[in-house]
């Protein structure tokens, strides 16, 4: 097993979590996030939640990097999500 990530800021945190937890995906095919959240002694939500962020970094970098805390880059992630599935409804 590849040595967990270090504490760092959010940003910094969700990113080398979702290298953590893909590269352990790669070496087992069985590992789940679940595996990823008892390696690092947190919960499933919270891993949960450094891997939708980290997974919104890659096409808003700018817009995240602007929040201090990933309370406000989350609310940022959702209120996006709910803009583009409101788009995905529009009957026009």
């Amino acid at each position: 097993m590849k040595s967990p990530p270090v504490k760092q800021n959010w940003l910094e945190r969700a990113i080398d979590i979702h290298k953590f937890h893909t590269s352990q995906c790669r070496d087992e095919s069985n590992w789940t996030i679940e595996k990823t959240a008892k390696a690092l002694n947190r919960s499933i939500g919270s891993i949960s939640q450094d891997l939708l962020l980290a997974s919104w970094i890659k096409t808003h970098e700018k817009q995240l990097k602007r929040f201090t805390s990933a309370r406000d880059a989350l609310e940022f992630v959702r209120s996006k999500r709910r803009e583009i599935r409101l788009e995905e409804i529009d009957y026009d």
